[in-house]
């Protein structure tokens, strides 16, 4: 099973962990049942860049499959489209999740997974997001200030090299 990180920034507490396909999978499942819009779009702060494609209605991540899927609606637009990537090409995950005051809204606790792909042959990192769209008054203003919060957490980190290893018993017997 291809382990890959998932950092987090809740209220400026960092943290990284190990994530799985299924993790991820589950996460973004729950974020798509909480959510009655769910923004999907790419972020590129080097290039100042913020698309928006549209509001998630499916997603799937696979290492089975060697699949990640993301079905959504199009903004503005009648139908459906889906963006793949194999699941080989998934370089990180990162949620961020802080305590804000919106000016219509009030206080708010408001988060945004992000889900970053790195293509092999051209160097070139993708980063979708995941936002509410409903949930506050600007979520695109927070999008873009949550990735500066967060976009460099666990990326020091590999735990292919340095992941848990508590399961192996025998690991554990023979190091005693």
């Amino acid at each position: 099973m291809r382990v890959f990180t998932h950092g987090s920034n809740v209220n400026f507490q960092t943290s990284a962990r190990e994530m799985y396909a299924s993790d991820l999978h589950r996460l973004l499942q729950r974020r798509l049942q909480e959510s009655t819009s769910l923004l999907l779009g790419t972020l590129d702060l080097n290039r100042q860049e913020l698309k928006i494609y549209g509001t998630l209605v499916q997603a799937e991540i696979s290492e089975e499959k060697n699949q990640c899927s993301f079905t959504f609606s199009l903004m503005n637009q009648e139908g459906e489209q889906t963006i793949e990537h194999s699941y080989e090409e998934l370089l990180i995950s990162h949620e961020a999740r802080f305590d804000i005051i919106d000016d219509q809204k009030g206080n708010v606790e408001y988060g945004v997974l992000y889900i970053s792909f790195l293509n092999e042959q051209t160097g070139e990192e993708t980063t979708y997001f995941f936002a509410d769209e409903k949930e506050v008054s600007n979520p695109l203003a927070c999008v873009v200030q949550f990735w500066e919060k967060v976009h460099e957490v666990g990326r020091d980190i590999d735990f292919n090299l340095t992941g848990c290893i508590a399961h192996k018993v025998d690991f554990l017997r023979k190091n005693q």
